[in-house]
């Protein structure tokens, strides 16, 4: 994929000019984004949201697909496996082949049984769960299956990097507390932090769990840590929950170090202030990453979309980018689309990233990918939050690096 420029006249002139043989109605590609637009989880599901625009952008920009531009589909979840069930039914009415969503990995599971199901109900007419955000573990271990593809990274992945980073720059310390949200997300970040502070030769002194984006005052908790005698805090909370835990730990005072996938939530540094200096941040991308590649990305994102890509959005954008190149795999001659096929492509594409390579593990449907290691700076290049801090690149972790094996629970029924 290039990131050069191309007007929307020139992709429907493109299109246009592709015709299907023997003047056959061509199926369109239609992706639907089911996710969180209204609620708490708004700022987290409007980020993946907004990556995707740009990626379908991209994917039209290189001529569409099947003789048709590619078409998103937006579709508010209202933060709930109730209303992703509903909006579901919506999208494969309209035509939805792909469907992608992101934050909430109770919507995940959801999407993901009632694809499953549906595809065994309509053999022909299947759909691809292209999944660019939600990392509970389940999704690519006892509840894999053929037609579900994790495009983002999972907890093990994320905090077995995030520990080793902090722990080579010796600033993990030697007490950690973990604190993560109780729904199957949260509690694998808890198992992966136990395991690999073990690992590290560090000890977690306390763990909790509590209930997603329903806590408004995280002070009881602040209580805890500060009791507990921690050094470092790590925590896989998102949206309101990190924002809200970080404020009430400056609101105290405390100074101990985090270490977070989230931390760069629209906001969260706001709240912050000065504490969040020193936090640790493991995420897709940075933006001072990449070199030439990865700043000619971000220059682009920013004039197509007003900003800088930051938080989820890189997700969203380079799992469509390698959705391109499994794309350039299949030709159905502008006739009918054959999701088995595009699933098989993806087993098979490639593509490189501004900080390194992009494929799909055919065991598990898991992405591998390379991740970043960032920490919250003064010196960062690109400032957030109107404040005058960012996130300073620590280290690119490469893809092989980054990956952890497939879980022994997934045992995939791969279509005859």
């Amino acid at each position: 994929m290039q990131w050069t420029a191309m007007t929307r006249i020139a992709v429907v002139t493109l299109t246009a000019a592709i015709a299907a043989p023997g003047g056959a109605k061509a199926e369109q590609l239609k992706i639907a984004m089911i996710e969180a637009l209204s609620g708490p989880a708004a700022q987290t599901g409007i980020a993946f949201t907004e990556g995707m625009r740009y990626g379908v952008d991209r994917l039209n920009a290189a001529g569409g697909f099947n003789g048709q531009p590619v078409k998103l589909l937006e579709y508010d979840n209202q933060g709930g496996p109730t209303g992703a069930a509903e909006k579901l039914k919506a999208a494969i009415a309209e035509g939805a082949r792909i469907v992608s969503s992101a934050s909430s990995s109770a919507v995940a599971a959801q999407l993901s049984e009632d694809i499953r199901k549906h595809n065994l109900r309509n053999v022909g007419k299947e759909v691809i769960y292209f999944n660019v955000g939600s990392e509970a573990y389940e999704l690519t271990a006892e509840k894999c299956h053929f037609w579900f593809f994790r495009m983002g990274t999972n907890p093990y992945v994320r905090i077995k990097a995030l520990v080793r980073a902090m722990k080579d720059n010796n600033v993990l310390g030697e007490k950690i507390y973990s604190i993560n949200q109780n729904y199957s997300y949260g509690q694998d970040h808890e198992k992966a932090q136990a395991q690999f502070v073990k690992e590290a030769g560090a000890t977690v002194v306390e763990s909790v769990l509590h209930d997603v984006n329903k806590i408004q005052d995280f002070s009881p908790y602040v209580a805890k840590i500060k009791a507990s005698g921690a050094q470092t805090v790590i925590t896989g909370n998102w949206a309101n929950d990190i924002i809200l835990l970080i404020k009430a730990v400056g609101d105290a005072g405390l100074k101990v170090r985090i270490g977070n996938t989230s931390l760069d939530t629209p906001g969260t540094l706001g709240n912050a202030g000065a504490l969040a200096l020193g936090s640790y941040l493991v995420k897709i991308y940075n933006l001072e990453a990449g070199g030439a590649p990865g700043k000619a990305f971000i220059e682009d994102f920013k004039t197509k979309i007003g900003h800088y890509p930051y938080s989820e959005e890189p997700t969203s954008v380079f799992a469509t980018a390698l959705l391109g190149e499994a794309l350039k795999l299949v030709n159905f001659k502008g006739g009918d689309i054959d999701a088995k096929a595009v699933a098989l492509a993806l087993e098979k594409a490639k593509w490189e990233s501004p900080v390194g390579p992009w494929s799909v593990r055919a065991d598990d449907h898991q992405v591998i990918l390379p991740i970043t290691i960032s920490e919250v700076s003064r010196a960062a290049t690109y400032k957030v939050d109107t404040t005058d801090m960012g996130f300073k690149l620590v280290r690119v972790v490469p893809a092989d690096a980054a990956a952890v094996a497939p879980s022994p629970a997934c045992k995939m029924q791969r279509p005859g």
